[in-house]
């Protein structure tokens, strides 16, 4: 009785939606709130209060917007229970949805309204009762064909066709979307959906036709006999896609392009090569679309989709706007990593090699990347053999092991000849380069006797001790000793660099965004105080420890950082082999 009574106070003092919050905040899903919003429906069912009314004048509530979520999901609660006329209720969830702006939860309220206009003529009455010219109305043309088509799926394809060969373009484009999410359970029915959507596309406009080609796409994921038909559609339309139109159907391929047939994800990525680089949304859309097709098997496709748009963009070379694709990639067996570096080496793209280096950057872990050669790449001719080791090498040079990998891989099934360059440009420039972290990772790998390239190995390794030895013999050379001032001027720039890259890692920190950062400038130890949850102040005392890290620098970047230079620029555009 206390629930009775405080609500149709409070209804009568208008503060019924705060009442809401009070009542139902962590007691949404217990029996105390159900009790409640039980107590809520029945007054407003008997004709005692009008529940609906406060959320019909909410935009003008002076509840504040925390609050106003929780009322609102009392709402999405009560609405499929309500007794009301349809423009009333109409009113209502237009005003919440309104109320919550571009909050991500401010589709609730329709969902419940769906529901709501499932149960008796509701659904026809709500097509009836909306203006199908206003743009804010078309949301209210799809749920309520979505709505129709629970009990009456035949209806309500035949209603959306009407709105599809109709005038009013909100109207058109909510059909279109409705006629994508409606059961077809006959071929007939397909037929009928799939020829209203050709005949529309003559007159759509780009926000149109994305959605008619979205609607064809999940027709065909639940029905594969409409694959034909989808296919058909999108080339035919492929010539009028806009800015919109690629939006949504980024969509289409982010949330199902791994239920979508191969010919189907062929059309579609055909049209993702037309986005314009500024449209981040669309790429964000398509990177989680590559990543997607990764994980589940379809790793040519997800190159075909993703490396035109690298070799096109060069915004897209650090792979930062693809990092979702790059992580699965990265967890790819060793010998499809691999072959996706050897693809995007030997395209002779310069964007796909930088992509490359990038892509081998972003590995993190203890060990570094070992890229394992497949069966398919002893299949290379000899001068792609060849070509391949040099622009592995120019490309991966910083990442001397993972380059040393993929061409002792390619050592192991190529011919005397070129097996003899190969191991020469892994000597010179990279073993030379790097003769210790190389060096010790080769002289593990020379202890199995059952390795192909073992003799390889252990020629490049007598080869580096015959190298190091002949620099031991030179001794200490005064005149090429940088003077003091050279080496202070050395030291500050190194210093420089390395402080510009560490205020360029913190903007970029998640971590950093949101600690607090305090300068210490003497001292082993930090000292906080903080209040603990019985009010008093606590002290914390943060013991300081060294830490350090090392990196091999290139000993050629030192002594002909010139040669270095023009040497990896060299094997990076080349296009022919050059025994």
């Amino acid at each position: 009785m206390a629930d009775r009574e405080d609500i149709i106070e409070r209804q009568g003092a208008g503060t019924l939606p705060e009442l809401f919050v009070e009542r139902t905040r962590r007691h949404r899903t217990d029996e105390i709130g159900k009790a409640f919003r039980a107590t809520l429906v029945q007054l407003h069912n008997d004709g005692t209060i009008d529940v609906l009314e406060p959320a019909r004048t909410i935009s003008s509530s002076l509840i504040n917007q925390h609050d106003f979520f929780t009322a609102m999901h009392v709402y999405c609660d009560l609405i499929p229970a309500l007794q009301a006329e349809v423009p009333v209720m109409l009113a209502a969830v237009k005003a919440l949805v309104a109320r919550a702006g571009n909050d991500g939860a401010s589709g609730m309220p329709n969902g419940a309204f769906r529901t709501w206009a499932e149960q008796g003529d509701r659904a026809r009455t709500t097509l009836a009762t909306i203006d199908e010219q206003d743009p804010e109305d078309a949301a209210y043309v799809f749920l309520g064909l979505q709505a129709l088509a629970k009990n009456a799926p035949d209806d309500a394809l035949t209603e959306a066709i009407a709105y599809l060969a109709g005038p009013a373009a909100p109207a058109c484009s909510a059909a279109a979307k409705a006629i994508g999410t409606i059961t077809l359970a006959t071929a007939k029915a397909r037929s009928r959906a799939a020829d209203a959507l050709t005949a529309a596309i003559a007159t759509a406009d780009d926000n149109n036709l994305g959605h008619i080609l979205t609607a064809i796409c999940e027709i065909a994921r639940v029905h594969p006999d409409m694959e034909a038909s989808a296919v058909a559609l999108i080339d035919a339309a492929m010539p009028r896609v806009g800015d919109q139109a690629i939006h949504q159907l980024s969509l289409e391929l982010m949330f199902h392009g791994e239920e979508l047939s191969a010919a189907i994800v062929a059309g579609l990525t055909t049209i993702m090569q037309k986005v314009a680089i500024g449209n981040r949304g669309t790429i964000e859309n398509i990177d989680a679309a590559g990543g997607k097709l990764v994980r589940h098997g379809r790793l040519n496709e997800a190159l075909a989709l993703i490396s035109p748009l690298i070799a096109t963009h060069d915004e897209l070379v650090s792979l930062e706007a693809l990092d979702g694709f790059s992580n699965a990639v990265l967890q790819l067996a060793p010998d499809e990593l691999a072959g996706v570096a050897i693809g995007w080496l030997l395209s002779l793209d310069p964007n796909l090699g930088q992509a490359t280096m990038s892509l081998v950057g972003d590995h993190h872990g203890d060990a570094p990347l070992v890229l394992k050669v497949g069966g398919t790449a002893f299949g290379l001719s000899d001068a792609d053999m060849i070509l391949l080791a040099h622009r592995a090498i120019g490309y991966l040079f910083i990442h001397a092991i993972t380059a040393a990998s993929l061409v002792l891989g390619l050592i192991r099934g190529a011919a005397e000849a070129p097996r003899k360059v190969m191991a020469d440009i892994l000597f010179d420039p990279l073993l030379i380069n790097y003769s210790g972290e190389l060096a010790d990772w080769l002289r593990e790998r020379a202890k199995d006797a059952s390795d192909p390239a073992q003799p390889v190995i252990a020629e490049l390794l007598t080869r580096l001790e015959a190298y190091i030895e002949g620099l031991r013999k030179a001794g200490r050379i005064k005149e090429l000793r940088p003077s003091e001032r050279e080496r202070l001027i050395e030291n500050h720039r190194q210093h420089e660099s390395m402080r510009q890259a560490h205020k360029q890692a913190e903007k970029k920190s998640v971590f950093m965004s949101i600690v607090s950062r305090s300068v210490i400038l003497y001292g082993n130890r930090s000292i906080s105080y903080f209040e603990g949850l019985d009010g008093k102040k606590q002290r914390n005392e943060m013991k300081l420890h060294s830490i350090s890290h090392s990196f091999e620098a290139p000993r050629l970047d030192i002594l002909e950082p010139f040669d270095l230079d023009y040497t990896l620029r060299v094997f990076r555009a080349m296009r022919v082999a050059k025994p």
